[in-house]
């Protein structure tokens, strides 16, 4: 059977990792992942909409992968010799950045059959409910596998982002700091929903998970304007939940008429707006690319004094420092507020693998 031979390709493996998708989450199949993981000492690196599929807390995590088009190699995909796809989908990485040659082992766990490209072509796929195939194949591989080589790559990972938060200057306000602080200004329950910008990258590396549903990240088609509407949604759909939204100037002004919405309906939501007066990843790529910039600057009006305008209460971060008294308070109020939070982008070309 397939479950037969997939157990069989992942016993002979010295080094498989598992890239754990949406999928996981959609399914339900969390848990049964951590026991997949912790059981057999296979290590898990989740995409930006798998996270939450794996806790970072857990030994076997490898937290985010996904954030680049070549960034496999922070959770040791390039020393790995298989690949184990559990509820992923094209749309969250694209197997041409993770499997360029095409030559990577790979085993497809999945309520759906393989999309076959010619940089996904599954060794054996496994189709049917996620939770109960990663049970019935953790039953057929039985013994557990030594687990040096993760804890090695885990540790590098942690230390490397550890380090960079470390390194920030105290006087700007970088992403790195500003998305390490929320995983401990926010308790595990609460919903992060993130826009779409230079601040979802840095979100994707730098925010750790905990649960499974407590990050939302538009990735795909990565629509700009998401977060706003979505956290009402959000809030409608959950009214006991803290919800808070990140946004970039760019993608908060492109819906900013739903604060309308918002104050109608009274859903308290915490809106954090990260303000560098541009579209960042745009600003970073064409640099990148062309040497020079065009049509990424724009002005911003006051947004505390814009959500006054719709009747909202507007709080702003002016240090550092003021960053978990000032979301934290937001946290605190009845209906819903914006936050307006300036960000230096400096940073964003690091984020590139090997810089």
């Amino acid at each position: 059977t397939s479950l037969e031979r997939a157990a069989a390709v992942i016993r002979k493996a010295d080094r498989p990792v598992v890239l754990a998708g949406a999928g996981v989450i959609r399914s339900g199949a969390s848990d049964e992942l951590r026991r997949f993981a912790e059981g057999l000492g296979i290590p898990v690196a989740h995409t930006l909409m798998g996270k939450g599929s794996m806790p970072w807390t857990s030994p076997m995590s490898l937290l985010t992968i996904g954030v680049l088009p070549g960034d496999y190699d922070l959770a040791g995909f390039n020393e790995s010799d298989l690949v184990i796809c559990v509820g992923f989908d094209f749309v969250e990485y694209d197997p041409r950045s993770w499997n360029p040659r095409g030559d990577r082992r790979i085993v497809h766990v999945d309520s759906l059959p393989a999309e076959i490209s010619v940089h996904y072509v599954p060794e054996v796929e496994v189709t049917g409910e996620i939770a109960e195939s990663l049970r019935l194949l953790r039953e057929r591989i039985g013994k557990p596998r030594e687990s040096a080589w993760a804890q090695r790559t885990r540790g590098q990972i942690l230390k490397r982002l550890q380090s960079d938060v470390d390194a920030r200057a105290e006087d700007r306000l970088k992403p790195q700091r500003i998305m390490w602080e929320l995983r401990d200004i926010l308790t595990p329950d609460d919903l992060l929903i993130s826009d779409v910008g230079a601040h979802k990258l840095w979100l994707g590396r730098f925010f750790r998970t905990i649960k499974p549903n407590t990050v939302v990240i538009s990735n795909g088609l990565s629509a700009m304007g998401i977060a706003l509407p979505g956290g009402i949604a959000a809030k409608l759909a959950d009214p006991d939940r803290r919800v808070v939204t990140v946004s970039g100037d760019g993608g908060f002004l492109m819906s900013v008429h739903e604060l309308e919405t918002a104050k109608r309906e009274k859903t308290a939501t915490v809106n954090l707006v990260l303000r560098d007066g541009g579209l960042g990843s745009i600003r970073w790529k064409q640099m990148a690319r062309f040497g020079r910039t065009e049509g990424t600057e724009f002005g911003n009006p006051d947004l505390v004094a814009l959500a006054a305008a719709f009747g909202i209460r507007g709080l702003r971060v002016e240090r550092p420092s003021d960053l978990n008294s000032v979301v934290t308070e937001a946290l605190e109020s009845t209906g819903p507020i914006v936050v307006d939070v300036p960000v230096d982008y400096g940073d964003n070309p690091f984020l590139a693998p090997g810089t």
